[in-house]
């Protein structure tokens, strides 16, 4: 952190003060341009302490109540940057956190549509229209998909293509970050798109109704996982 960020920032600016004089950090990642680097007063965090004693409601915490800090953050940021802190702690050394989750205004408004293409999907099964029920649940967990790669900022051409968000899933889930059904489920729905929005012989056939609710459940899983994922948090220190 000092070496990419603080002490270039530092020598940049031509700041009257040294590395060993920063006491606090906080840098903000925006997902559209440079780092932005705050020191010391200009860094403005929030601890979550763990105090040695009882501090009566309104009075101030000191440094001398402090057992241990169990997370730090910005105390204010905007909703689609990244960050890292840093702060010096009571009785010596420091810690570290850090979010790197980038567009969660948008992410959580992308995950706002999925939940509403998964309840359409189900009231579709429950009336036995199983064509539409394959392409809300489709748009249900790509809308998923993209809401978290909305958080990871990834930016590279054609990112927003069936086949992107499938290969994405797929290699999310071959590392473990989530059950393979999610992919194979998205990989299936897919197949059979062609046969259920315009009757395509030549595409899958549809799945049954039991398939489908399988289906469902694996969609509506991943859907909550991504709202996990972009659900605000404390970082903790390290």
């Amino acid at each position: 952190m000092f070496t990419l960020w603080i002490v270039p920032h530092i020598e940049a600016s031509n700041l009257d003060i040294t590395r060993d004089q920063v006491v606090q950090a906080l840098v903000v990642l925006h997902p559209n341009g440079a780092p932005e680097v705050k020191l010391n007063e200009q860094a403005e965090l929030l601890a979550t302490v763990q105090v040695r004693d009882a501090v009566a409601s309104g009075e101030p915490v000191t440094a001398e109540n402090v057992e241990n800090v169990s997370g730090i953050r910005p105390a204010k940021i905007e909703p689609d940057a990244g960050w890292i802190a840093f702060a010096f702690l009571p009785g010596g050394g420091g810690a570290v956190a850090f979010d790197f989750r980038y567009n969660r205004d948008r992410a959580i408004e992308l995950l706002k549509r999925a939940s509403e293409f998964i309840s359409t999907a189900r009231e579709t099964l429950a009336a036995g229209r199983l064509g539409p029920t394959v392409e809300t649940a489709l748009a249900a967990g790509e809308l998923a998909v993209t809401a978290m790669t909305s958080l990871q900022n990834v930016t590279h051409k054609g990112r927003n293509s069936h086949g992107a968000r499938q290969a994405w899933l797929n290699n999310y889930t071959h590392l473990g970050n989530g059950p393979q059904d999610w992919y194979k489920t998205m990989r299936r729905l897919l197949t059979a798109r062609p046969f259920a929005r315009y009757g395509d012989p030549e595409g899958s056939p549809l799945p049954s109704e039991s398939e489908l609710a399988d289906y469902l459940d694996h969609v509506d899983s991943l859907i909550q996982h991504a709202a996990q994922y972009a659900a605000d948090h404390d970082a903790p220190a390290s």
